[in-house]
C-alpha cells in the first residue's frame, strides 16, 4: 500500500511534465515595466513579490518585480489571491488609463479594481486538471560503512487551487538497514482539502496514515474534518489554524500484543509556510489530538521542511518529523522523532 503511494506521486509528476506540453496558452500578454522595458509574451505567474514571465524568444521565464511593474495586460484567465484572503477568476489589466498602483480584475462581468501590492498570488487557470498542480520530490540517502548502515527517504507533496479550495498531498517513505541491528521502515500518507466560507474562514477534511516500526505500528488511520481561520497572509508569509474531530484506527504488531485500538479524538492544528532571502523557504505542520474515548491521552504530530535553493527548481531538504503518544501500548515506543536530508526538485 505504502510502496503503491509512493509510486503514483512519482507517475503523477511523470503526467504532469507530459501535460504541460499539451497546454495552448495566449501569448500575447503585455508588460511594461517602470524603466520603459516592454515585454510580450505570456504572464506565467505572480508569488512572493515576483513576478514570472515568458516570451517565444526567452529559454527560461524571466523574474520581474511586481512592484515595478507599471503596466500590464492579458486576455487569459487567472487566479489572483488578496492579502485580505479574498479569491477572484479573470482577466486581470493595469493600464496608464488606471490610477497609479491601482490593478484591474474583470471577474464574471464585474470589474473590480485593487491596489496592485494587495494581489499577493496570480496564476493562470488552466486548461487541464494536471497543469493546475503544484508539487515537489525529494530524495536522500546516506551509508556507514562501520556498520553497513544504510538510510534511504523519498518524499513528495502536490496543491491544488482553485477559486475556494485547497488540496494538498503528501507522502514519504523511509527504511534504515544495519548489519548488527533490526532493519526499520516509516510510511506516511497525508492529506487536507479546505474550502473558503469567506476571504478568512474555511472548512474541510484531515486524513493522515501513519506505518512506524520505531512505534511497533503496522497502521494508524486518522479521518475527519475541521474549521479554521487564516491568521496571516502575505506575499511571503502564510498562518492558519484550525480545530475539529477525527475518528482513528490503530493497529499494532504482534509483539506489543497486536492490538487494534479505535478511537474518538479532537483535533487542534496549525500550517506555516515562509518564504526568506529570495532562496530559502520554511513549510510547518502541527497537530495535536486529545483523546475523547480515552480522557487523557494525548496524540501529537508535526512535521517541517526546509528547502534552500540551489539552482532554478532544485533544493537542499531538511526535514524534520515527530510522532508522540502519551499512551501507547505496554512496551510500545512513544516517541518517533527523526531528521532526513536530500535534494529535490519543484514542478
Amino acid at each position: 500500500m505504502w510502496k503503491a503511494a509512493v509510486q503514483i506521486a512519482v507517475v503523477v509528476v511523470a503526467v504532469l511534465i507530459v501535460g504541460d506540453s499539451l497546454l495552448a496558452k495566449r501569448k500575447d500578454d503585455s508588460v511594461v515595466m517602470r524603466n520603459g522595458d516592454r515585454f510580450t509574451g505570456e504572464i506565467k505567474k505572480l508569488e512572493r513579490g515576483i513576478l514570472y514571465f515568458k516570451a517565444s524568444y526567452m529559454m527560461e521565464s524571466v523574474q520581474l518585480d511586481w512592484s515595478q511593474v507599471e503596466k500590464l495586460e492579458s486576455q487569459d484567465q487567472f487566479l489572483v489571491a488578496l492579502k485580505d484572503g479574498t479569491r477572484y477568476t479573470g482577466s486581470i489589466e493595469k493600464t496608464g488609463n488606471i490610477q497609479p498602483g491601482i490593478l484591474r480584475i474583470e471577474a464574471q462581468g464585474k470589474v473590480m479594481e485593487i491596489g496592485q501590492l494587495d494581489a499577493i498570488a496570480i496564476r493562470q487557470k488552466e486548461t487541464s486538471f494536471w497543469s493546475q498542480l503544484d508539487g515537489s520530490i525529494d530524495y536522500g540517502l546516506s551509508y556507514t560503512s562501520g556498520n553497513s548502515a544504510l538510510s534511504s527517504s523519498l518524499g513528495a507533496a502536490i496543491e491544488y487551487q482553485r477559486t475556494r479550495d485547497f488540496v494538498r498531498l503528501t507522502t514519504t517513505s523511509q527504511f534504515d538497514r544495519q548489519s548488527s541491528g533490526p532493519s526499520t521502515e516509516r510510511y506516511t500518507l497525508d492529506g487536507q482539502y479546505f474550502r473558503h466560507l469567506s476571504p478568512r474562514w474555511f472548512y474541510g477534511g484531515l486524513l493522515d496514515l501513519l506505518k512506524s516500526d520505531k512505534q511497533d505500528l503496522d497502521l494508524r488511520a486518522t479521518i475527519g474534518g475541521a474549521i479554521g481561520r487564516s491568521i496571516i497572509l502575505t506575499d511571503k508569509t502564510r498562518f492558519r489554524i484550525f480545530a475539529g474531530t477525527v475518528f482513528s484506527r490503530e493497529n499494532y504488531f504482534p509483539r506489543v500484543g497486536g492490538e487494534t485500538r479505535q478511537n474518538g479524538e479532537a483535533v487542534v492544528g496549525a500550517n506555516f509556510y515562509t518564504f526568506r532571502f529570495k532562496v530559502l523557504d520554511l513549510r510547518s505542520s502541527t497537530l495535536v489530538y486529545p483523546s475523547l474515548s480515552n480522557p487523557g491521552r494525548v496524540r501529537l504530530s508535526s512535521d517541517s521542511n526546509l528547502h534552500i535553493e540551489l539552482v532554478k527548481d532544485f533544493y537542499w531538504d531538511f526535514h524534520v518529523y515527530e510522532n508522540f503518544d502519551s499512551r501507547p501500548p505496554a512496551n510500545a515506543p512513544r516517541n518517533d522523532l527523526g531528521i532526513t536530508t536530500g535534494l529535490g526538485w519543484k514542478f
